[in-house]
């Protein structure tokens, strides 16, 4: 968790209630070292429990952070306010915490979720995976970062699969101590558009697809194309291709490709990315 950024949106594959209080413990202490506000939501153990495990693990919110640094709630209060699963009513809480933490003069605000309130079957929860791939839209702008806690034994595979294809990052708690987030998606202002970083593929499939969307729905002036900031992506598959084929197409001024090369390059040329009349490219200073 030292190693996420504010803009990641993880899905922490964990085995169990110590797995998940592990990666808590984790987020809530690369938190406090960056000085960001950390807001936790339990589910299978109770608020008192989390923190006592905190301290147990000579993480001392009360200590070492400020007063209200770390907030350890409800999970099923948080993701079912009304009994049932309303995501745009979630995205909006979300928000809310995140602009209450940059009020408060944090750098940012690090979620962390135990999602374990989905198991029960509230009303809405077949909406989880499409909720999951719209919140990236919050987390793109670089002020927050998400780490959705999964028990890979409780839920089912299938469900798991789409979840984590609606995350730019999957990681579990067995993983290499070399790990960083497959996919980095950013939003940038000046010019407007994205930034990606990493590799994009069929596992991070559905997040860049919902970050593309939205930058059209959002796009504060059509008459300029839609910027996309390819210089840092070693990888990028076919379907990702047709994202931005997509992208060209509905875009009223067109999208202009900057620093692609590599790989990532000869993909777009060998689907045609590259000339579509929509589509204006820039290969990265001294590289082809």
């Amino acid at each position: 968790m030292e190693r996420l950024q504010l803009g990641d949106h993880v899905c922490a594959l964990v085995d169990g209630v110590d797995g998940g209080l592990e990666v808590i413990a984790q987020t809530v202490a690369a938190g406090l070292a960056a000085g960001d506000r950390v807001m936790v939501f339990t589910e299978l153990v109770p608020p008192v429990q989390v923190l006592a495990g905190l301290e147990a693990r000579d993480v001392l919110p009360g200590r070492e952070g400020r007063a209200g640094q770390v907030q350890v709630l409800s999970a099923r209060e948080a993701y079912l306010p009304a009994g049932r699963f309303e995501p745009a009513r979630l995205m909006a809480s979300l928000l809310g915490y995140v602009e209450r933490a940059t009020l408060d003069g944090y750098p940012g605000l690090r979620l962390v979720g135990d999602m374990a309130w989905a198991l029960s079957g509230p009303p809405g929860v077949d909406q989880l995976a499409g909720y999951e791939a719209q919140v990236n839209h919050l987390y793109m702008d670089g002020r927050a970062l998400g780490v959705c806690v999964y028990d890979r034994r409780a839920f089912d595979g299938d469900l798991l699969q789409r979840i984590s294809y609606a995350h730019p990052a999957t990681c579990a708690t067995a993983v290499g101590t070399g790990w960083a987030p497959l996919l980095r998606i950013r939003r940038t202002g000046d010019p407007y558009g994205l930034r990606l970083i990493g590799e994009a593929d069929l596992s991070s499939g559905q997040a860049v697809a919902a970050a593309v969307e939205a930058l059209v729905d959002q796009q504060p002036d059509p008459a300029a194309p839609i910027h996309i900031d390819l210089a840092d992506l070693r990888f990028a598959d076919a379907a990702t291709a047709a994202l931005l084929t997509r992208l060209a197409l509905r875009a009223p001024a067109g999208v202009h490709l900057f620093g692609c090369h590599g790989p990532v390059a000869r993909v777009l040329d060998c689907l045609g990315v590259t000339r579509l009349p929509a589509v204006r490219l820039t290969a990265p200073p001294g590289r082809s």
